[in-house]
């Protein structure tokens, strides 16, 4: 069914049948109307998963000129080279679109840098939000570490393969890490205490009890703390991992089932005024 909105529920939608065409997937954005961070990362990865398994996307780009010039724009869809069947070039130069920023997490050693060149673009593009690009630069910081950290402790062949996404929208900016690791299951269960978990388990201790699989206090709980520090600022806060999810908008959070995928995946939105409020400086 073609994708009017590549977006955090549009992309989980289309997980199903993506799944079921797997290694050889029909994205049909056809009819694309609007795209944010999360659907772009989801379908990179799916990109690379049906690349790893000897297969490809087998993707139609939107037919409204502007929604294809955007997602061409965006640079996003270079991730997928030569793992994409498309029915246009995936990508174009020049244009003014909406800050979108994309890195690869490849190392531990490079996750530093990588959060400095992303907090440099926020400061310059908001001179006056300093302590929430404070609180997106550490949210980014942690986010990041997490995947060479978490997503294939056992340093395995298979690649991870992180992303790290940043989005200035009118009215928010957003912020998605995602990968396609072991997930927090598969992170959790190394260590013997939390081997009963389920994946709903697993959501839930990770970001409620700050649980990691490290039994020396202070290791992990980054996530907890990000879902802290973005309620306390009217965000909004998801994750994905293997079969569960997490949403929190307000003061109201669920854990529920979804379509299984590997890996972790966290979408962050901020209000916009945080970073253009000259009072909250």
């Amino acid at each position: 069914m073609p994708l009017r909105r590549l977006d955090l529920f549009g992309a989980e939608r289309a997980l199903a049948d993506w799944r079921s065409g797997h290694p050889r997937p029909l994205v049909d954005l056809s009819h694309l109307q609007y795209f944010d961070p999360y659907g772009l990362l989801m379908l990179v990865l799916e990109g690379r998963r049906c690349g790893e398994a000897g297969g490809y996307l087998r993707l139609l780009q939107p037919e409204d000129p502007k929604a294809r010039r955007d997602l061409q724009r965006s640079g996003v869809l270079r991730l997928l080279d030569e793992r994409t069947w498309t029915d246009a070039p995936l990508w174009a130069r020049g244009g003014d679109v909406p800050l979108l920023a994309v890195v690869r997490t490849e190392s531990e050693e490079a996750v530093t840098g990588l959060a400095d060149e992303l907090a440099a673009l926020l400061r310059t593009r908001f001179p006056f939000g300093e302590r929430s690009t404070h609180l997106l630069s550490s949210a980014m910081l942690e986010l990041m570490q997490n995947v060479p950290q978490h997503a294939n402790p056992n340093g395995a062949s298979f690649d991870p393969f992180g992303l790290c996404a940043l989005q200035e929208l009118e009215d928010h900016v957003h912020l998605v890490v995602a990968d396609k690791g072991i997930g927090l299951l598969g992170s959790l269960r190394r260590n013997t205490r939390h081997r009963e978990l389920d994946h709903a388990g697993a959501l839930e201790a990770v970001l409620v009890e700050g649980a990691s699989r490290f039994d020396r206090p202070g290791r992990g709980g980054a996530l907890r703390r990000i879902r802290q520090l973005v309620l306390r600022d009217d965000g909004e806060f998801f994750v994905r991992t293997g079969r569960g999810a997490f949403y929190q908008r307000e003061v109201e959070w669920t854990v529920g089932r979804v379509v299984p995928y590997p890996g972790v995946q966290v979408s962050v939105r901020l209000p916009r005024r945080l970073f253009t409020d000259v009072s909250r400086r």
